[in-house]
């Protein structure tokens, strides 16, 4: 049977120079979840990596990276997947998740439905973790998709809540990692040029929280301690986010 636990890790306390992290090379475990009790309460963090174009900064929200689908892979085994043309940039599907979506010549049929993580890719071949290996070989014209637990890039609007981290506590360098607010108040949350009334949800705007108008539950992040003003459009609002248990997980309500 794969084996079901990898690189175990737990939840730590942290403090704030570990918040303003902006690191090349990972010094905690990738996704490593922390805390702390400060002037704002309890709140909860992350440790997660920048995968934008350019430098994020402190405040601005962040959801994870978007899904690469591999449609009709070229050839796989138990351990790798093959796409022909991909082009994909070398080790960027690192930690990212490898879940077969579709067996091409029987419907169902092992591997469909598993998942394993990668552990490098060139531009045309993703590899997995050997010990979490396929219980089949991936074969010619399976679909896949490749999933990211650690990336993220900047919030847009219309984002799920699920796909939604946080707030970044920190400057962060393309590629490098550092820490996200999950849950708590968020004294330093960067809002969208909109009144948010006290009380009401927030959503996920461009890279900012954003007032909910009338988005449903599926979009709620949190909600607004205090009322916003229309025309605060800095990095230092604040929010009380929640993207731990969001209001609705699915697509709709």
């Amino acid at each position: 049977m794969p084996n079901p636990w990898l690189n175990m890790g737990h939840i730590i306390p942290m403090g704030q120079s570990d918040l303003l992290a902006d690191d090349k090379d990972p010094k905690y475990a990738k996704g490593i979840l922390s805390f702390t009790r400060d002037a704002f309460g309890l709140r909860i963090f992350q440790y997660l990596r920048n995968a934008t174009a350019t430098a994020v900064a402190v405040g601005e929200l962040a959801s994870r990276a978007a899904n690469t689908t591999i449609t009709n892979a070229t050839s796989g085994t138990t351990t790798s997947v093959t796409k022909t043309g991909a082009g994909w940039t070398v080790d960027a599907f690192k930690d990212r998740l490898l879940h077969v979506t579709d067996k091409d010549s029987s419907a169902g049929a092992a591997p469909e439905g598993e998942t394993s993580p990668i552990v490098s890719n060139t531009a045309t071949v993703a590899v997995v973790d050997s010990t979490r290996a396929f219980s089949a070989a991936i074969a010619v014209n399976d679909d896949l998709v490749i999933y990211s637990l650690f990336d993220l890039a900047d919030a847009a609007d219309g984002d799920l809540a699920r796909d939604v981290y946080g707030i970044w506590m920190q400057a962060v360098t393309t590629l490098y990692w550092g820490m996200v607010q999950r849950y708590g108040f968020c004294p330093q949350a960067k809002v969208t040029a909109a009144a948010i009334t006290a009380g009401d949800p927030v959503v996920a705007g461009a890279a900012a929280i954003a007032a909910f108008g009338a988005d449903g539950q599926e979009l709620w992040v949190g909600w607004a301690p205090v009322t916003i003003a229309a025309d605060v459009v800095n990095a230092y609002s604040l929010i009380y986010i929640d993207v731990f248990s969001p209001a609705g997980p699915g697509t709709a309500p």
